[in-house]
């Protein structure tokens, strides 16, 4: 579906761009720039996108994100994929699976969306994604 060179973007980096009170924005800014300067596509599920607006609900950048989110589906380096049924079943395999692992379901589906993918590359902060095998682009305070 995509390069093995892609950069899944999690909620915790989503939420760093657009929240300049968050404590990594200006790091998460940088990272972002860097990412589009190297060309590098991102690659995030509409499950990413829903839990960002949940986690700016409560932020003055609430205001932010629907003119955000209409620039991801413009972009052209940018794929949003949409959590299908399959998806959501393999997601809740590996939620049931690793009861010891505090994984959300979304978080569940991004490991698998990224293990299928080849894509080892995370724009988060979210340690969760360490834990799953993957390299976390902004230093993990989660």
């Amino acid at each position: 579906m995509f390069d093995r060179d892609a950069v899944f973007v999690d909620t915790s980096g989503r939420i760093a761009v657009l929240n300049s009170d968050d404590v990594l924005y200006a790091q998460a800014c940088a990272c972002l720039l860097e990412l589009g300067k190297r060309g590098r596509l991102l690659v995030t599920t509409d499950w990413v996108l829903a839990e960002t607006g949940n986690g700016l609900a409560r932020t003055a950048a609430r205001k932010r994100l629907a003119a955000a989110m209409q620039r991801l589906f413009m972009s052209p380096h940018c794929r949003i994929v949409w959590v299908d049924n399959l998806l959501t079943d393999r997601a809740l395999e590996l939620y049931n699976r690793i009861d010891d692992k505090p994984w959300g379901l979304v978080d569940c589906a991004s490991f698998v969306l990224m293990r299928d993918e080849g894509v080892a590359d995370a724009f988060t902060s979210d340690r969760h994604f360490i834990q799953a095998g993957f390299r976390c682009l902004l230093p993990t305070v989660l």
